[in-house]
């Protein structure tokens, strides 16, 4: 029997939330690493001030100056956020300009800048990040990170190997009045929160790091998803599953209680090793629900699972680092070798 995903009353989620199982919220069993002594500095630039700041009547020379603070942010931001597509001839000077005249534009600055005066608190859950960055990944560059105004085209993104912006027009709350229903659906204005800032930023950071799916089967998307969930939660040992999933308190509930029956409706509709296509990519894409699987499943419900296939392996090899779990590009053998089998709860 499958119970419930989204349907556990109101009060009852406030009270399931501290004692039902660790896997909903944050997993007190294993033993995260002190980080406290390690060292490092979160470097945060306005892009977006910056730019706004520009004297629009001499705007060459306020771009050149802008290229000297981000080198390698500016030609990012013109070519991917500003450049009108449609226009293939526009030049960096006429791409900016059009961007900075736009209503629509100034608006979600201006809104930006009043949900955002500082960054104080951001900047507290990043250092924390980079602390987990720096432990795992020694040999990484530690990420510096810039803001901007991006009309929507992204919460976070990894420029580089060394740099992140983080757009803050995507996190101005689920009920801001810009973000258009027909174009941002409730479950995803849902994340559109400065609660969920660091895990965007760890997301992109983490999905750098793991790199793309191996195939186009479901089963790589699964394996190479979870393996980025593994990580995100290594830089987040603090934050819930299901913020680092997207979902709900009683949808994550749902995952967990139903483990079994999930994995087991994957492997009977035989989509494992379909390749990603219009009937299946709600098991690893962004959407309302996985009703492929189970009516009340959440959207991505294959990567949570992913996500406890690679628990499974690193279980079953304790001693992998995770340069060696990045390292496995081959999902088949991997789900062999992890052996994952879920136990079914009562």
């Amino acid at each position: 029997m499958v119970k419930p995903f989204i349907s556990v009353p109101a009060v009852g989620i406030l009270l399931l939330t501290s004692v039902l199982f660790s896997g909903c919220g944050v997993d007190s069993s294993r033993n995260d690493p002190d980080v406290s002594h390690i060292s490092v500095q979160v470097k945060i630039q306005r892009f977006e001030q910056d730019l706004f700041a520009l004297d629009t009547a001499n705007l060459q020379t306020g771009l050149e100056q802008l290229a000297k603070s981000y080198p390698e942010f500016l030609p990012f931001f013109v070519a991917e956020i500003a450049h009108d597509q449609t226009n293939s001839n526009e030049t960096p000077l006429e791409a900016i300009s059009g961007f900075l005249a736009a209503p629509q534009v100034q608006r979600l600055h201006d809104s930006c800048q009043a949900a955002f005066p500082d960054l104080t608190r951001l900047g507290t859950d990043l250092e924390q990040l980079l602390r987990y960055h720096r432990y795992y990944f020694p040999d990484r560059p530690v990420p510096q990170f810039v803001t901007a105004v991006t009309e929507f085209v992204g919460d976070a993104y990894a420029v580089n190997d060394s740099l992140v912006m983080i757009g803050l027009d995507m996190f101005l709350g689920e009920n801001f009045s810009g973000y258009n229903p027909d174009y941002f659906p409730q479950y995803l204005r849902r994340q559109f929160d400065k609660n969920f800032m660091s895990t965007k930023v760890a997301l992109a950071l983490t999905s750098r790091l793991v790199g793309p799916p191996p195939g186009e089967h479901i089963l790589d998307y699964m394996v190479n998803n979870g393996k980025i969930l593994y990580v995100m939660d290594l830089l987040l040992p603090e934050v819930p599953d299901s913020t680092k999933m997207g979902y709900t308190q009683a949808q994550i509930e749902g995952c967990y209680a139903n483990e079994q029956e999930l994995w087991a409706r994957l492997l009977d509709l035989n989509v494992l090793y379909q390749p990603l296509n219009n009937k299946n990519q709600k098991i690893v894409m962004p959407s309302p629900s996985t009703d492929i699987v189970f009516q009340e499943s959440p959207g991505e419900v294959g990567n949570w699972i992913g996500w406890q296939i690679v628990k499974a392996y690193m279980r079953r090899y304790p001693e992998t680092s995770i340069k060696e779990l990045l390292s496995q590009r081959d999902a088949q053998q991997f789900l062999e070798k992890a052996k994952y089998k879920p136990k079914r709860t009562n």
